[in-house]
């Protein structure tokens, strides 16, 4: 039985879990990076941060992409990981956090900045450091300040959209075989699709989607993507599962 073909779209060297995840499913994921992340430079203000870690009574973690960023410049600082609390904006934060041995001490019951920062137990004073990505705006930080936290926002990594490696990899992925879906992680991955299908004069819109959320989805629709499903979860495996089933009852519905 021929696997279904699945373009996935997650940054280079951060897909190997979902790629395995569609693997184990029953899939054929074909992996096209549609963003790369650049993490900020070894000197940069998140290793000042990293440098002083001690100091602040929470560290907030927006990415696991920021999870993996602080916990390098920690590293690179000599820094105790367990010297504030740790909190995390959603499960695969966590789990990027929690393999290298931090403990996370708040998760938000929705996986949203705006959750967080109501949420998150303050006290008047609290020095908190906040991670994250340059797509990501600073409400997080205007909350919790408003909150009475004295906040340090930083900006750990940022995000390219159609990276330039990827042009030839999308080509030969929609000229070899068909694709039954594109996997998106994040509206950034919609956008980079995007663009790579414009430089390649490709029309990417014609392959439905899956998508890891509700705000994935909504950027994917306003798009022009048919959404085929919605993780209900934003997990590797749920991912996944949602992808087989959308595309099984899209073959039962095929007259």
């Amino acid at each position: 039985m021929t696997r279904d073909r699945v373009l996935v779209t997650r940054a280079a060297g951060q897909a190997d879990e979902l790629l395995a995840a569609m693997r184990d499913a029953g899939l054929s994921p074909v992996s096209v990076p549609t963003i790369s992340v650049e993490i900020d430079p070894e000197g940069g203000r998140l290793d000042v941060a990293a440098g002083s870690i001690h100091t602040y009574r929470w560290v907030v973690v927006t990415s696991a992409n920021g999870a993996r960023a602080i916990l390098d410049a920690t590293k690179r600082a000599a820094a105790k990981l367990g010297a504030p609390s740790w909190a995390a904006i959603g499960p695969a934060t966590r789990r990027a956090l929690e393999r290298a041995g931090v403990e996370v001490a708040f998760q938000p019951i929705r996986s949203t900045g705006a959750a967080l920062a109501v949420e998150l137990p303050l006290a008047p004073g609290d020095r908190v450091l906040v991670v994250r990505g340059d797509l990501a705006d600073g409400e997080l930080a205007t909350t919790l300040r408003a909150r009475g936290a004295d906040v340090d926002d930083v900006v750990a990594y940022r995000t390219r959209e159609a990276p330039d490696a990827s042009r030839g990899m999308l080509r030969a992925a929609v000229t070899d075989r068909s694709i039954a879906a594109v996997v998106f992680t994040s509206g950034s991955t919609v956008r980079g699709l995007l663009s790579l299908g414009e430089a390649e004069s490709i029309d990417v819109r014609i392959f439905p989607a899956v998508c890891i959320g509700p705000e994935t989805a909504d950027e994917a629709r306003a798009a022009g993507f048919r959404i085929l499903a919605v993780s209900p979860i934003p997990t590797s495996a749920a991912l996944a599962a949602a992808t087989v089933n959308a595309l099984a009852l899209q073959l039962q519905e095929t007259p």
